[in-house]
């Protein structure tokens, strides 16, 4: 009875994610260095989490790659979902490509969209449709179909953009006569133009932090279940140290609180040396992720407590999860309470 409910958690959780990026498919999830030879096919939706990850087969269905180094010069039928501190990508693409990364290079050909987030992005390919840029600095070559919407510190451009081309950049090298639509900075550039353009009344940002609640809600549960299903024994274990006893719960809290407010200090040492940026920037990485990694872990105990004491049970720890993150979202929206949270 409590496999079986713990199946049917664990489904839900997954048709969750599915049904928030494309229709739903079956699914194949892999961990670790990964390779995707030329002649193979998956003819799922493929999920892959390691430190380098290779496709250079087909995949029928969306890709999700998180990894250090991720490389994709496949076909892939769905969506396209890559994180990684370099990203390439050099196949074709029948849906959307989201890519975010330090280094992302984009040279394939793109059936639908194209979001591209990163230090340095290079894109030299033809995308069918829209063409979404965050960088630091970027060059656009090749064709876009429709428009291009650019926010980037220094943009460089002989792309064919056969839509609009709106961009907020500091310093650019473009051809108007390289854009058969409009071209303009001065729409996100010129302040005067957005105070008239936009006003905000208070129930438009109510209705943007109430949509903000709910993209941070189901993005954490996703991770969530995810970090559970890599990490069951390590689940477990922190668990247990939190609801066992208050004493270690205590300890627990204090030691992370020290941490958290100890370690910006050497990071600040770090940045100031210039030399030591690179270790800050690692530093902060591992918080980040510690951060996050521990919230997960402390809502699912939260959650699993309160199954105790309704005598409930959860052997995967997917609904605990559920429970912990739906009491961690109302008490964030305790003004007084949400700081100490």
């Amino acid at each position: 009875m409590i496999k079986s409910k713990s199946k049917k958690i664990l489904i839900a959780s997954l048709l969750l994610f599915f049904s928030l990026l494309t229709p739903i498919h079956a699914a194949k999830i892999e961990k670790g260095d990964y390779i995707l030879e030329k002649d193979a096919i998956v003819e799922d939706n493929l999920y892959v989490m390691g430190e380098n990850i290779t496709i250079n087969g087909v995949v029928d269905g969306d890709v999700v790659a998180i990894g250090q180094k991720v490389l994709l010069s496949g076909t892939i039928s769905g969506d396209l979902y890559l994180l990684g501190t370099t990203v390439t990508v050099d196949g074709y693409i029948y849906g959307n490509i989201f890519t975010l990364g330090s280094n992302v290079s984009i040279t394939s050909t793109v059936e639908g969209n194209t979001y591209a987030g990163g230090i340095v992005t290079n894109i030299n390919g033809n995308i069918t449709n829209d063409l979404f840029i965050l960088a630091g600095s970027s060059k656009l070559e090749g064709n876009v179909g429709d428009d291009v919407r650019a926010f980037v510190g220094q943009l460089v451009s002989t792309a064919q953009v056969g839509g609009d081309f709106l961009a907020m950049t500091d310093n650019y090298s473009i051809d108007p006569n390289d854009i058969q639509g409009q071209f303009d900075t001065s729409i996100f550039t010129n302040g005067k133009d957005i105070v008239e353009k936009f006003t905000f009344s208070k129930e438009d940002f109510i209705g943007f932090n109430l949509g903000l609640i709910i993209i941070n809600f189901l993005g954490m549960y996703i991770v969530g279940t995810l970090l559970i299903v890599s990490a069951p024994v390590k689940t477990l274990q922190i668990e247990k140290k939190i609801i066992s006893s208050w004493t270690e719960f205590l300890k627990s809290y204090i030691t992370g609180m020290i941490i958290l407010f100890a370690i910006p200090i050497p990071i600040v040492l770090l940045l100031i040396t210039f030399v030591g940026i690179p270790l800050a920037v690692l530093l902060i990485g591992i918080m980040t992720f510690l951060s996050l990694f521990g919230i997960i872990w402390a809502e699912s105990a939260i959650g699993q407590k309160v199954l105790q004491l309704t005598k409930g049970k959860d052997t995967w720890r997917f609904f605990s999860l559920l429970i912990g993150r739906g009491i961690s979202t109302v008490v964030k929206l305790i003004p007084l309470i949400r700081g100490f949270y």
